[in-house]
């Protein structure tokens, strides 16, 4: 999939919404929006105050009524011209500038207080747009940014009836509401609270969030506010929901969000080649990369995972008796412990059940995994279950003993951000342990490997063969969208960072074992058995195949 092309709205004229029949709900949301635009963009300020894509400008002239300085930015000449009228027509004292956020006409550190509403989601670089808002911010000044909330309960339900209905027919199939995803219409990307901190985090700290409203756009909320309710009672509702929305600005139809700039921008390896959080087509990926995930994991998974694991760890550790994971909690003893991603191996139930670390913080993309694994884990008080992309995940300074991966980083594109991260995480001396995947980019095997795989199975009796299957022709049917999607880079990464302190390859013959009946073989055919890890120990002497399977121990650089 593709981006959609998305050019600056240089003519974009709000003209053509005038007339339009809104409802007691819309009314009441946009009046809090005008309310809290100026009363938490005056906060406090008593220097120049900036309003960024301001349209018509009336927060603007609002502001100056204030008593502040305030200047506009405005890419549309229609919208200008009707700016001026609104300032003429309020006596409002604000400069208007025709300009692009990102480009800002300005010197450094000018702003007390820079506004930007409704239109985050519209700059064609958002990226640029934040980095240069922040350049003409004040040290000590806020950025005020409020956008509609396509993460919010609303949208969200929203989407999941119009989605039942277009497949009952109860909706046209090619009628395109503004909340459908991958991006909604005339948006550049889908802005959630959540993407929202990703595009700011390199340069600037979230102050403080505020929801507003709560059911705006849900199907029927409309009709049921201005004809079931009558006026006092709708009042009533929505004024409750919008205190409610308040506490929940993730839940929220429109939220506002309150910057403060970083001390110094935060250290990014960047790589246009890699995904960006506002990049349309990741948008669409990665909760494409949860809903498999939502599917697909599956803790019962762990046996087939843990047979053909014992193989491997005699590589890993030098027993098969002695896993990877018992390797690493040898290493401690560890206060706090990190786990970036959850896989069907039931891992994090193992180390918290061992007693490996005092505290254990889990980290994962998709909410029903961490809900599964959490229910595997008995005595929980000092685990946290946290909801993040990898790709763009914050990790606490200084906070972890030890960092472990297992089965997830070949999911990471931004691989360099992901370490640079967990750098930053890890106390001086600090280990950082990855089980991973590491072999062909997208498990788009090497021939000579195919070639030897297949050669074994055709000589293994069917009953050995999970599914019968009889060949490996290529990748399996059921990979993610991100799988394995720099698979061969994740140890390179890595050792340009730390310090590698023990490092085990296995898995020339991957995904072969995965494919079998182990205990079936070990039971019944130790012969046959013996003959496939003598194939294995073969294929890793053979310079052509690299070993797809890593366990590496690494030490944060003093």
């Amino acid at each position: 999939m593709s981006a959609p092309c998305f050019d600056i709205q240089r003519d974009w004229d709000s003209a053509g919404l005038e007339g339009w029949p809104t409802s007691f709900d819309t009314r009441f949301l946009l009046g809090r929006i005008a309310e809290l635009a100026v009363e938490i963009t005056a906060e406090g300020a008593s220097g120049p105050v900036l309003e960024v894509a301001a349209a018509e400008a009336l927060h603007a002239c609002r502001l100056s009524h204030r008593g502040l300085e305030t200047f506009v930015v405005e890419p549309s000449w229609a919208m200008l011209a009707r700016a001026a009228a609104h300032r003429a027509e309020l006596g409002a004292r604000i400069t208007l500038v025709r300009g692009i956020a990102e480009t800002l006409p300005f010197h450094d550190a000018t702003f007390d207080r820079i506004l930007i509403d409704s239109a985050i989601d519209h700059l064609a670089g958002p990226d640029a747009g934040i980095r240069e808002m922040t350049r003409v911010l004040k040290p000590d000044g806020r950025l005020v940014i409020s956008f509609v909330n396509y993460g919010g309960l609303a949208a969200r339900a929203a989407r999941l009836f119009y989605r039942w209905a277009r497949r009952i027919g109860l909706a046209r199939p090619d009628e395109r509401m503004v909340w459908d995803t991958p991006v909604p219409i005339e948006h550049s990307f889908e802005c959630t609270l959540g993407v929202l901190r990703r595009v700011c985090e390199q340069y600037l700290e979230l102050d403080r969030a505020v929801g507003v409203s709560l059911g705006w756009g849900l199907p029927g909320w409309a009709n049921v506010v201005d004809h079931r309710l009558s006026e006092h009672r709708a009042r009533q509702v929505v004024e409750r929901l919008d205190r409610l929305a308040c506490h929940v600005p993730a839940l929220a139809d429109y939220v506002f969000t309150v910057w403060r700039p970083r001390p110094r921008p935060v250290a990014r390896p960047r790589d246009e080649t890699r995904v960006r959080a506002v990049d349309p087509a990741y948008q669409w990926k990665i909760r494409a990369e949860a809903e498999h995930w939502t599917r697909f994991f599956n803790p019962g998974l762990h046996g087939v995972f843990r047979a053909a694991e014992r193989l491997d760890d005699a590589r890993y550790t030098g027993s098969p008796d002695r896993s990877w994971l018992d390797d690493l909690a040898a290493r401690g003893p560890f206060g706090t412990a990190a786990v970036l991603g959850c896989d069907a191996g039931g891992y994090e139930a193992a180390w918290w059940g061992r007693g490996s670390s005092e505290e254990l913080d889990v980290y994962d993309l998709t909410p029903a995994v961490l809900r599964r694994v959490r229910a595997g884990m008995t005595d929980r008080g000092r685990v946290r279950f946290i909801q993040a992309d990898l790709n763009f995940v914050q990790l606490p300074a200084a906070r972890y003993d030890v960092i472990w991966s297992s089965g997830c980083l070949h999911h990471v594109v931004n691989l360099e951000s992901l370490f640079a991260e967990v750098e930053r995480a890890l106390r001086d001396g600090g280990l950082f342990a990855i089980h991973d995947y590491v072999g062909e980019r997208r498990m788009q095997f090497a021939p000579e490997r195919l070639a030897r795989i297949n050669a074994l199975l055709r000589d293994l009796p069917p009953r050995y063969r999970c599914g019968g299957t009889a060949d490996v022709t290529g990748p399996p049917p059921f990979l993610s969208p991100f799988c394995a999607v720099r698979s061969d880079e994740i140890l390179e990464v890595a050792r340009a960072r730390f310090d590698v302190v023990h490092e085990g390859r296995a898995g020339a013959l991957f995904p072969l074992f995965l494919l079998l009946d182990l205990p079936a073989l070990e039971r019944e055919e130790p012969a046959l058995l013996g003959r496939l890890l003598r194939a294995e120990e073969e294929a890793l002497a053979d310079p052509r195949l690299r070993a797809c399977g890593a366990y590496a121990v690494l030490r944060k650089r003093c």
